[in-house]
């Protein structure tokens, strides 16, 4: 999604994402009124964060190429 990063981006947008999603489970695990320990909520903030890092870093594949025509 965002395309190809050098590698000191694409580490601080990992660090950042997985940062950002854990503390948001924490947070949401021990505000919540369901009985969800923060510990919880931050496991499950890691996997989120982990597919959101995924989602961010892919890199479309290759448009087909266009097939060449020969003309006469």
């Amino acid at each position: 999604m965002l395309g190809p990063l050098p590698p000191l981006h694409r580490w601080v947008v990992t660090t950042l994402a997985l940062v950002a999603c854990i503390g948001v489970g924490a947070w949401l695990g021990s505000t919540l009124p369901v009985a969800m320990l923060a510990q919880t909520g931050a496991t499950i903030g890691a996997l989120a964060g982990a597919v959101v890092v995924l989602l961010l870093l892919h890199e479309p594949s290759s448009p087909p190429r266009s097939v060449r025509h020969r003309r006469h």
